[in-house]
């Protein structure tokens, strides 16, 4: 399952085929792909078809015409609980040579169900260009003479010296002005990255990475992420239209 690669879950109606189910090694092919490379579908599945949130240990433990079962595990107060759900196929498969398919259709509903952008986490991270270099050494500028040494900009001797200007009491106000407007507005697209990187499953640390670089630089940020989105979307929408062509 490329992008999960395409493909539809079988149309209602459908009637079980009475082949003979595909060999032993077909099935362990599929339940060790499924678990080595789709641990995000697997917890999906479980959250959105069964409402259940594992806490570890999520695996796929069999795949049949009729049904796929998972295990996980719930960790209490009283200790581990090793469960097990099974999740039927509506209609069931002919042969497992359909379980790709069935899955990719399954994981693409319960993604969407569950209000995320993709079924398989956007896992990169572009670091900021040198046209971003102002704009972040602008931010930690103003952050040191705000915070670390503040007299630079309340001496009005230093104000008048420095800045060559007249209208010295006006100084430390534009400049306060201007700085706390600029985080304002980087703690606002710092927020939006945060959400979107959780619709598109970026990892914990790529995450924290985006909304550093988008309280630093800004838009920048913003703009890149924005690029990794539309392609994730073209490949999501591609194997959209792959399955609903299948169908």
């Amino acid at each position: 399952m490329s992008e999960l690669a395409p493909v539809p879950v079988q149309a209602a109606g459908a009637r079980p085929s009475s082949a003979p189910s595909n060999s032993e090694s077909m099935k362990q092919r599929i339940i060790s792909h499924m678990n080595k490379d789709h641990q995000v579908s697997l917890k999906d599945y479980l959250l959105y078809y069964k409402g259940i949130v594992p806490t570890r240990n999520v695996e796929m433990r069999d795949v049949t015409l009729e049904y796929v079962a998972i295990g996980y595990e719930i960790i209490h107060n009283k200790g581990i609980d090793q469960l097990e759900a099974k999740i039927e196929f509506n209609p069931p498969m002919k042969s497992l040579a359909e379980a790709r398919d069935v899955l990719v259709g399954m994981a693409m509903q319960a993604s969407e169900g569950l209000g995320y952008a993709t079924i398989t986490p956007l896992n990169k991270f572009m670091p900021p260009t040198w046209r971003s270099i102002p704009i972040i050494m602008l931010v930690l500028v103003s952050t040191y003479y705000v915070y670390w040494n503040p007299a630079a900009i309340d001496d009005k001797e230093f104000v008048l010296r420095k800045y060559k200007v007249y209208d010295i009491e006006i100084v430390p106000k534009l400049i306060k002005t201007a700085y706390w407007s600029a985080i304002v507005y980087h703690a606002i697209e710092a927020l939006i990255l945060y959400i979107w990187t959780g619709m598109y499953r970026v990892p914990t640390l790529k995450r924290i990475a985006w909304c550093v670089c988008a309280f630093l630089e800004g838009f920048p940020a913003i703009g890149r992420f924005r690029t990794l989105m539309d392609e994730k979307d073209k490949a999501s929408e591609n194997t959209k239209r792959t399955v609903e062509k299948e169908e």
